[in-house]
Parts: structure tokens; sequence; C-alpha cells
């Protein structure tokens, strides 16, 4: 098993990203691997949450998702599914999720400049509110600490966390391209 879940501000282009990667595959159904817990999937290849053609990028991927489902994705992955899994979002962007996708695990933080991500929200017509956008900011800043690479008195200690800048489509493949490699090896 191999995990890949790419967290982010709102507006950083997570669902932009998972469209692009589940682009290059195609057969993809629809699963409900327990309850709540909705995906997609194709081969070995499993994508967490809800995508959909019409909704065009606005609020996909975990965040379809019931506010009730962290507990049962939780127990899902602790069976150790012999797949490799994507996903994105704010549902299940937590210590205790992540904690259970170890030592399989790979963050992937997204961030984009603060104009990029207002054209971005204009362009989807978001209405989040600036405190929600703050405490996914510092939601995401705690896990990039908690996983990420620490410094102690042995030396570095290497975490889970890549840290990719999202502007442009080229920033899209490359990120892709990123995930995909770890996929194919």
């Amino acid at each position: 098993m191999k995990i890949f879940y790419i967290i982010g501000m709102p507006g950083t282009g997570k669902s932009t990203i998972m469209k692009e990667l589940m682009g290059r595959f195609n057969a993809w159904k629809q699963e409900r691997v327990v309850e709540l817990l909705d995906t997609h999937v194709t081969g070995n290849l499993r994508v967490l949450g809800k995508y959909e053609d019409d909704n065009e990028g606005t609020f996909d991927g975990t965040d379809r998702l019931s506010m009730a489902v962290p507990p049962r994705a939780v127990d899902w992955i602790s069976t150790r599914p012999d797949e490799f899994i994507v996903g994105e979002g704010d549902r299940l962007n937590n210590k205790t999720f992540f904690h259970c996708c170890e030592p399989h695990l790979t963050i992937v933080h997204i961030t984009s400049s603060k104009e990029e991500r207002e054209r971005r929200y204009e362009k989807r017509g978001s209405n989040q509110s600036e405190k929600f956008i703050k405490t996914t900011q510092t939601k995401c800043q705690n896990i990039i600490e908690h996983f990420g690479d620490k410094q102690t008195v042995f030396g570095e200690e290497k975490g889970c966390v890549v840290d990719f800048k999202h502007e442009t489509p080229e920033d899209t493949k490359t990120i892709v391209d990123y995930i995909l490699k770890s996929y194919r090896s």
C-alpha cells in the first residue's frame, strides 16, 4: 500500500491536480468501501472522495463526503488495502488518519500565491469565510510540523511531507508526474 494525500489552503488547486491525475486513466468506477467513504477506482489505483464532471472542481474530493467519515476512513485504512491510494481535501486532513497511513504515507503540501488563490476564489464563486481559510491554513501548518522533517539532537529526521508550488498547468503536470512516478514503480 502507498498513500499520497494532497493538502493545502482552499484555492491552491488540490481538486485540479486530482482531476488531472484521474484524467490520465480510463475505466473509473465509483465504489463505497465502507459506510460514508466514497471512492473512485481503476485497477489498483483508488481515489478517495467524490468527483463529478458537472461540478467544475468546486468542493470535490473528500470535501464532498460526510463530516462523519473520518473514523470510518481510519477503520478502513487500518485494514491495509493493497492499493495505491490518493486523496485530497480537508475532510481527512488530520493526524489520526495520517498516523493510520504510516509508514506508507506521503503528504503533498500545495501552495499558491495569495493573488492566485484569490483569482481562483473569484472564478469558482467561493464564499468561504476568512476564518475558515485561516483555520485550514493553521491545520495544514500543524500537519506539516508534525509529519515533516525535524531537527533532532541526532540530526535531521526525514518526514513524509513534500512541498510544491501550484500556479500553472505546468505545475499541475509536475505534481501529477511526481505522484504517478511512485505509482508506476
